[in-house]
């Protein structure tokens, strides 16, 4: 499926149901197609019923490079939003709002779009982003991916990875 992907603008894959995953296919076909297409991959929960164009979008914003290519690959998606969040998962400067220069920077490109921070130092970053995009009623996330390598996400855990196992709303990641 990567290499397929490589000829889109978007890819759109569902996240597998573990416990129906039949012999012949891969649990890890989304995480595949984000690492190995070099486009954004939207993956789109096994369960639910989902707005074909979302209306609040939550970024999960960290300042990296992924983050920083998963904003601008979704510019077109969040321009038709009526609302965006720039979300900031303990932040390491406490005066500065590290979503704030996004922010303005997707308000320039006519988005309606705020930024905030949290501090959650008993809980993962999925799990704070997976609850703000619930308290908040988001119904799309915006994230980059695999910032770290895949060896130590599967050996340490990742944000990616946990997203991608629990998440109740589509996500678009990038790489």
């Amino acid at each position: 499926m990567p290499i397929h992907a490589r000829d889109a603008d978007l890819a759109i894959v569902g996240q597998p149901e573990r416990s129906k995953i039949e012999p012949n296919h891969s649990p890890d076909l989304p995480a595949n197609t984000v690492m190995g297409a070099g486009r954004p991959v939207v993956v789109v929960p096994y369960a639910g019923h989902f707005n074909a164009t979302p209306r609040h979008i939550l970024i999960g914003w960290s300042g990296t490079r992924e983050a920083t290519r998963a904003v601008h690959d979704a510019l077109p998606i969040l321009k038709r939003a009526t609302k965006v969040s720039v979300l900031s998962i303990n932040p390491k400067d406490g005066k500065h709002l590290p979503g704030a220069d996004i922010a303005a920077h997707l308000a320039r490109h006519g988005c309606k779009v705020e930024a905030a921070r949290t501090v959650t130092p008993d809980i993962s970053v999925a799990d704070a982003i997976l609850s703000d995009a619930s308290d908040i009623g988001a119904d799309f996330i915006v994230m980059g991916a695999y910032g770290h390598s895949r060896l130590r996400e599967w050996a340490l855990g990742g944000t990616t990875r946990d997203v991608l196992n629990t998440m109740t709303v589509p996500v678009l990641f990038s790489h």
